[in-house]
C-alpha cells in the first residue's frame, strides 16, 4: 500500500520513475517494520530507525530513506516528528573514483573483444561525457538527432544540454538501445568485472564521472568550461564565480570542442590507436606504434596484466 502511495505521489510531482521506485521500496520496508496504518507515531519512526541502523546503513543513507517516510506523512496527513539526528560525518560519505589508468585499461580491454557492443556504447558515453546514471537512463533513440549531436536530459536541476559527438566514439553508438537505471547498474559491474577491475559497494557510473572531472581540473581546463561540460547547474555555484556562471554566455559547441582537445579518455577511443578492427576498420597499424606518453603505456601495461591474470585463471572469454 505505502509503496504505491509514494510511487504515485512522486510520479505525479514529476520525479523520475527510478526515484519513485526507490522511495516506494523504502516505504514498503517501513510498512513491513511498522505495519499497515492510516497514520504513524514517533515510536513507529524510531522503530524504523532502529531497523535501519541494525542493517548497518550510513547516516547519509538513513537520512535519505527518511525522506520517503516524510512523503508518506504528507500524503496521509500526519506530522512527521522532529528528530535530533546527528550530522553526517564527511568521512562517512562514499565518493568512489576510478583512476585514469584503470578507466583507460577498461576501454583498451573492451575494444579487444572483452565487452559486448552495447557495453562499449554505454562505456563510451560515460567516459566521454561523465553521464550520471540517471542521465544514462533518460537516453532514448531520440537523444541522437543525428550522428553529430547528443541531447542529455540533465539531472539535478541542470538544463537540457546538446553535446557534440566526437568522431572517436561515433562507431560505438550505432547499437544504442535504452536501458533502465537498475539494468545500467548491473551493466557497470559486468563491464568492470569482465575487465578484471574489482568494484565493490559504492562504485558505479559516477565513479567514472568523478575521474573525468578530476582529470579535467588537473589539466588546467577552464573551471567554467568544466562546470558546463559536466552539466552542473549554474545555481549550484556560489559567490562571484556563481554570478560569472549566470552572466557568461553559454556556447556548448565551443565548450565541447575545447574539452575534447584535452579530454583524458577520448584518445583511447580514437581510430588512430584503435585495436578494434570491427569498429575502426581504417585502423592499419598496431596500437603500440602510437604510444606517445607515459599514461598510455601505463594503461596498456595494466590492461595486459589483467589479461594475463584472466588467462591464468582460465576465465578469459571474448564477448562473455
Amino acid at each position: 500500500m505505502l509503496r504505491e502511495i509514494v510511487y504515485n505521489e512522486l510520479m505525479g510531482l514529476g520525479k523520475t520513475e527510478a526515484v519513485a521506485k526507490e522511495w516506494g521500496a523504502v516505504a514498503a520496508e517501513f510498512e513491513h517494520v511498522c505495519g499497515e496504518k492510516e497514520s504513524y507515531t514517533r515510536a513507529d519512526i524510531m522503530a524504523f530507525l532502529s531497523h535501519l541502523r541494525k542493517r548497518g546503513l550510513l547516516q547519509s543513507t538513513i537520512r535519505k530513506d527518511l525522506k520517503a517516510i516524510k512523503v508518506v506523512a504528507r500524503v496521509q496527513g500526519w506530522e512527521f516528528p522532529k528528530l535530533p539526528l546527528r550530522r553526517v560525518n564527511p568521512d562517512e560519505t562514499q565518493r568512489t573514483i576510478l583512476s585514469k589508468t584503470t578507466i583507460n585499461s577498461i576501454i583498451t580491454l573492451g575494444k579487444q573483444g572483452l565487452l559486448k557492443d552495447i557495453e562499449l556504447c554505454y562505456l563510451a558515453l560515460a567516459t566521454t561525457y561523465g553521464l550520471r546514471r540517471a542521465e544514462l537512463a533518460r537516453l532514448t533513440p531520440a537523444s541522437f538527432p543525428d550522428e553529430h549531436h547528443l541531447i542529455v536530459d540533465t539531472a539535478k536541476g541542470g538544463r537540457r544540454t546538446t553535446h557534440l559527438i566526437p568522431p572517436q566514439i561515433t562507431p560505438y553508438l550505432n547499437c544504442f538501445k535504452h536501458y533502465a537505471a537498475d539494468s545500467l547498474t548491473h551493466m557497470f559491474h559486468h563491464i568492470t568485472g569482465k575487465c578484471g577491475v574489482d568494484t565493490g559497494k559504492g562504485y558505479g557510473w559516477h565513479s567514472i564521472r568523478r575521474s573525468l572531472a578530476t582529470e579535467l581540473i588537473l589539466s588546467e581546463a577552464s573551471a567554467l568550461n568544466v562546470l558546463r561540460f559536466m552539466r552542473w547547474s549554474d545555481a549550484s555555484t556560489r559567490g562571484e564565480f556563481g554570478m560569472l556562471a549566470i552572466y557568461a554566455k553559454k556556447d556548448q559547441e565551443r565548450i565541447d570542442n575545447e574539452i575534447f582537445r584535452i579530454h583524458p579518455f577520448l584518445p583511447y577511443w580514437g581510430e588512430v590507436d584503435c585495436a578494434d578492427s570491427k569498429h575502426c576498420p581504417n585502423s592499419r597499424l598496431p596500437m603500440d606504434v602510437y604510444i606517445k606518453d607515459l599514461d598510455t603505456c601505463l594503461a596498456i601495461k595494466e590492461a595486459e596484466a589483467i589479461l594475463e591474470r584472466r588467462k591464468g585463471d582460465g576465465i578469459y572469454s571474448k564477448q562473455a
